[in-house]
Formats: structure tokens, sequence, C-alpha cells
């Protein structure tokens, strides 16, 4: 089931919409492997294959809500975060990406630091997220390649399970892929993608030498 936005995400003079395939943006129950949500930025679309990879982020949404804040400074103001992020753990967060935060106006960051006071009261963390912490290579790039294979609806135990037996001790991806069962490389990348093996994507873009081990 779909969430819709708090507000109608358009394109612009200034903004463009893109669309991203969210695994993680489902209200409730669904029989759909992802939904297209849009969001108005390519840094945006960035942050989406993070918040897709990272175990702890059960769901998010995009443009969640609008608030309406005031001040002595600024009256009626509204502001909406870009992302909601649910972790597993329990915790919520609303989250403003933006370029570079240090270029913003005195005006914006006000209104920023007036909203982020609503979402704490309301048990909401604020977190602000800037190009320099998503487009980290090779990790991005490994990032949008994984998205492709990742699945939520196909639970792969019963090959993971297979590929152990018939490859108990592997170094490298090339070791998966030579396993005598022909399990496809398209197959290891969803038991990548999906988290049942893991894979240093921080240090090398991912090729048949990336050291893996299953988690």
């Amino acid at each position: 089931m779909r969430r819709k936005p708090a507000r109608k995400i358009k394109a612009s003079a200034v903004k463009s919409i893109f669309k991203f395939p969210s695994t993680k943006s489902f209200a409730g129950p669904s029989h759909q492997p992802f939904l297209m949500v849009l969001v108005e930025s390519p840094l945006e679309r960035d942050y989406c294959f993070h918040l897709e990879a990272a175990p702890k982020v059960l769901r998010y949404y995009t443009q969640p809500k609008t608030f309406v804040v005031s001040s002595d400074l600024i009256e009626s103001r509204e502001y909406t975060p870009d992302f909601e992020v649910h972790f597993q753990c329990g915790r919520k967060a609303y989250v403003e990406v933006k370029k570079d935060f240090d270029s913003l106006d005195s005006s914006y960051l006000h209104k920023l630091e007036m909203a982020s006071s609503e979402m704490r009261n309301a048990g909401y963390e604020f977190l602000c997220v800037d190009e320099s912490q998503i487009r980290i290579q090779p990790l991005l790039g490994n990032l949008r390649k994984l998205q492709r294979y990742r699945d939520r609806l196909t639970n792969n135990s019963g090959t993971l399970t297979l590929l152990q037996n018939a490859a108990p001790h592997p170094k490298t991806l090339n070791d998966l892929i030579m396993n005598p069962l022909g399990i496809r490389l398209e197959t290891i990348y969803k038991l990548i993608a999906n988290g049942q093996i893991a894979a240093d994507l921080t240090e090398v873009h991912l090729t048949l030498n990336t050291e893996v081990r299953y988690a």
C-alpha cells in the first residue's frame, strides 16, 4: 500500500523529478516487488540507494509531512522534510538532504531549527545529510548496481543453503560463481543485495575478485 506524500511533487524551473524503485516504502502488506517513489533531486535519489541497502532501515517515505513553523523571526512558514525513516530498532527520523548545508541562508537554517524542535516533541530525530555523506565511491556505484537485484518478496534461503553446501568457504565472488550447481551470477547478486552474502562494497567496485562471506 502506498503512502501519499504530504504535498504534490512536481517539476519546476528549479526542480527536476526522479523516480526510484523503492522496496522499503510500503505502508502495509503488498504483493508488489517495489513502489516507484518520487524525489526532487538526483542527490535525493542517490540517498535512496543508501536507505535501501542499510539493514537497520525498516522503511522510508518521501515528502512525509508538512510542518508550519513560526517564531519571532518567521511567521507561518511551511517546511516538508525530504524523508521519514523508520529503523528496525524502533527509532524514527525526518531527514533533510542538501548538497551543502553551509551554503544555506540563515532564514532557512532557522526554519529547520524550528521544525526540528517540533519533530523532537513528536518523538522523531532530525538528520541533515549532505552530498559528502551520500556520494561516496565506490560504495554508491556498488549500491546502484545491486539495486536492480533487490527483491523484497523472494526468500532465497533455499538457494543460499545450496550455495553454502556447494561452496562452503568462498574467499571471492569468483569462488561463488564457480559453484558446481550452476547457480548464476544474477542469483548471487540477489543474495548480496538482500544481505545474505556479505561483500565489502566500500573499498573497490564489485568484481569477481571482491571478497565475500556468508552473512
